[in-house]
């Protein structure tokens, strides 16, 4: 078990939490994914940085750590083979390859941010989603930013902690929230648990779903004898998308501020045709 590192921030300071995995696929169709540089195919790396750089210059961000899924499989699928077992359909050559040079390239942006100096977490067996979740926990003072489109960290808003959809460009705070669904983010661990996730194939209760539940959970009590008819599937759904997961209890991550090292930064850009970030280097986050 890891030591308590208690970090000396400050209430203004500002933290980007970044969900590494979805912002490396969201580039693959943005404008850039395409963009190649001596036959490498660079969009991945140009949109992740770029990406970055505009949330942190337009939220005067103070620190970025970035979260990576590195497990194909992990601790809730131990409890539950179905979990994010989607089935798919077969691929065709062109795909496996597309599908290859992704991975590909997320590997070595994985290893890379590191190298460049920022602060990352990996944690085998679980999921980027735990680390966001611990992190919010542990690190509370200040501000958190939560760039990612997963309606499951829904549960993580607080008055200082947002989620910011990039697709969107809407920061979704806890007013957002209670104006939209009608229930605090600590019932939205129950919500999942009682109408699914189609997303992780979690299967919620049967004969729910998102409307019944949400009116549920404000009080009508319709549907709770079909709950407790299935209290076993509940509380196997509950363990599934609750955050971070309940065998990370005691676990504490240690406390990590980004300093990009600016000449290392440089040579990759270079190295990769990428000269525009060098141009403007200087607002580009924080320099050892």
């Amino acid at each position: 078990m890891q030591r308590r590192i208690t970090p000396q921030l400050d209430t203004n300071d500002i933290t980007m939490i970044v969900d590494g995995r979805y912002l490396c696929y969201r580039t693959k169709y943005s404008r850039g994914g395409n963009l190649t540089y001596n036959g490498v195919n660079t969009g991945v790396f140009y949109g992740f940085f770029n990406t970055l750089q505009s949330i942190a210059n337009n939220n005067f961000i103070t620190n970025t750590v970035i979260m990576w899924d590195i497990s194909k499989v992990g601790v809730r699928n131990d409890e539950f083979g179905g979990y994010k077992n989607r089935g798919t359909l077969p691929l065709t050559p062109e795909e496996i390859e597309e599908k290859r040079k992704f991975e590909e390239a997320y590997l070595y942006l994985t290893e890379l941010c590191e190298q460049l100096g920022f602060a990352t977490y990996t944690l085998p067996m679980y999921e980027a989603d735990d680390l966001i979740a611990l992190w919010c926990k542990q690190f509370s003072k200040g501000t958190n930013i939560i760039i990612t489109r997963d309606e499951d960290m829904y549960q993580l808003i607080t008055e200082n902690t947002y989620l910011y959809d990039p697709d969107k460009k809407i920061m979704k705070n806890l007013q957002w929230f209670n104006r939209t669904y009608g229930i605090e983010p600590e019932q939205w661990i129950e919500y999942k648990a009682i109408a699914g996730c189609k997303s992780d194939t979690v299967p919620g209760v049967p004969g729910m779903g998102e409307k019944r539940t949400l009116a549920y959970l404000k009080g009508d009590k319709t549907f709770a004898d079909k709950i407790k008819q299935h209290q076993d599937l509940y509380d196997l759904c509950y363990q599934l998308v609750v955050l971070p997961h309940p065998s990370l209890s005691n676990y504490w991550l240690p406390y990590k501020e980004t300093r990009l090292i600016e000449d290392d930064f440089s040579e990759f850009c270079l190295e990769y045709g990428m000269t525009s970030f060098i141009e403007k280097i200087h607002n580009f986050y924080i320099f050892t």
